[in-house]
């Protein structure tokens, strides 16, 4: 209910943008995630993409079903003269005029523990001799057979072991792809915060050194300051006004960014609200590692890659060394000549072949290439197992950031509230005539660094929390998991 209610408020909020783009659009960072989540491209990309894995997994569930088709053949006509071959080997021109057709309904079955394929099919054809004015037909009411590969590599069988892996994983992957979208706007919204903030410093500046400007001059032409310290103040008041152009043109920059990458381009006036408080949360390393490997696609990439290196094993042993195949079938057939006697006089038949592959001298190639898909294989096995490492050590340095910035953040808090005091002291002592000018800039700078450093703690606390969420699939402020429920069961 919850989440419907912030879609509510947030469509009503892009309905009222596009009749009113002048009004002023306040987004808080929990509605720009929700939004990045859910309504922009990147959301939609990553739903695309997930009901693509959606229809591949369909494909391969009915690769494993029984499969009924139809294969017929309507008609072949034939009219001309063709040479035909005698019992005493001559050939002989004749006339031919003829028509033939046939329909063949087979049921197939894969059996992917082996291998093989077993099927039955039902086989009907005619034959029209319009010189003679005749015709006849033949049938295999019922057959039954069998092939069945050997030593041979069997694709079915690892498919079933790997399109479930693959499948889920590209489930996790639209779940991670949509907290990717919620990451990058979460960077962008701090981005634009900073900006903002850089230029609300600037505008404040700038009023501060006209108005500065305006009590220096007073002050020169009572000659009770010297040209140079004038000069200074103008030159203050001149990088004032550079300074604030720069600013807005960064901040109007960064907003457009934002907002393209929410899909809200309609908006014009656009402000974000920073937020009122950092979370009290904590997060525990092995915690936190433990949420990865059960919902990040990395950890099924990993298994995937494993399995893959194991399939590629395979297949090189069943391309290479003795391999061989039986096809055997069994069924009733007969000829007639009119339909209604299709099960007169049946007639048995049978086939069994059996063929092999055995390789004499290949010049140690079978040894070569088992050898090199088996080098592979352990190149691949420790790649994985390095990036299994990384992707832990990744983990835990994220959950160090963001414990560190949320201790710092009160730190910081402090150390911007005094050097804002500090600068309103210094600004009432410069206007009292008891404090030099280059002591009043220094004391803002401090000020101006101060605020800044504040607003950029808050930014990495909620960027490398978001990013942790990102990796994690888990709300450790909600305390619950980012992912969707799967069911990959036949």
């Amino acid at each position: 209910m919850e989440r419907i209610i912030k879609h509510i408020g947030i469509i009503g909020m892009m309905i009222l943008s596009c009749f009113s783009t002048k009004a002023q659009v306040i987004l808080s960072l929990d509605e720009v995630v929700e939004i990045a989540r859910t309504e922009n491209l990147s959301a939609r990309k990553a739903f695309v993409s997930q009901k693509n894995a959606y229809w591949n997994w369909q494909i391969h569930r009915s690769n494993l079903k029984p499969q009924l088709k139809l294969d017929t053949q309507i008609t072949d006509f034939s009219k001309g003269v063709t040479p035909v071959s005698q019992e005493d080997g001559s050939i002989a021109i004749k006339t031919i005029n003829q028509n033939s057709s046939n329909a063949n309904l087979s049921l197939l079955q894969p059996l992917p523990f082996i291998g093989a394929e077993v099927f039955m099919s039902s086989y009907l054809y005619r034959f029209d001799n319009f010189s003679s004015k005749t015709h006849s037909y033949s049938s295999q009411p019922l057959e039954v057979g069998i092939q069945l590969p050997i030593f041979r590599f069997n694709q079915l069988k690892w498919d079933k072991r790997i399109e479930p892996v693959l499948y889920v994983e590209s489930q996790k992957e639209y779940d991670r792809n949509l907290e990717m979208s919620a990451y990058v706007a979460v960077d962008m919204f701090f981005r634009n915060l900073s900006d903002r903030h850089e230029w609300t410093m600037a505008n404040a500046n700038m009023e501060m050194n006209t108005e500065l400007y305006r009590i220096t001059e007073e002050r020169f032409n009572q000659g009770q300051i010297s040209k140079d310290e004038l000069l200074q103040v103008k030159l203050m008041q001149v990088n004032a006004k550079k300074s604030l152009k720069a600013a807005q043109v960064r901040m109007e920059n960064s907003a457009l960014q934002l907002l393209t990458h929410l899909s809200l381009g309609e908006i014009d006036n656009f402000q974000p609200s920073i937020p009122p408080s950092i979370p009290n949360v904590e997060i525990v390393s092995e915690e936190a590692i433990k949420y990865a490997l059960e919902h990040n696609p990395e950890s099924l990439a990993f298994k995937r890659r494993l399995l893959e290196a194991d399939q590629e094993v395979a297949r090189v042993k069943g391309a290479t060394g003795v391999n061989g195949s039986v096809f055997a079938t069994v069924g009733y057939g007969s000829n007639f000549d009119e339909l209604p006697q299709w099960n007169e006089d049946l007639n048995q038949h049978a086939s069994v072949q059996v063929g092999l592959s055995i390789p004499i001298i290949d010049w140690g190639r079978t040894y070569a290439a088992r050898k090199q898909a088996s080098m592979k294989k352990e190149l691949e096995e420790t790649s994985v197992l390095q990036e299994q490492i990384d992707f832990e050590k990744e983990i835990i340095s994220l959950v160090n950031v963001v414990d560190m910035l949320k201790e710092n953040i009160e730190v910081v808090k402090e150390a911007e509230m005094i050097a804002q005091e500090r600068y309103e002291i210094a600004y009432k002592r410069y206007m009292a005539g008891d404090l030099s000018v280059l002591e009043l800039n220094m004391a803002q700078s401090e000020k101006d660094f101060a605020s800044r450093d504040l607003l950029s703690a808050k930014g990495s606390f909620w960027v490398n929390y978001h990013r942790l969420r990102m990796i994690t699939l888990y709300d450790f402020v909600n305390q619950k998991a980012l992912v969707t429920q799967i069911n990959t069961e036949l």
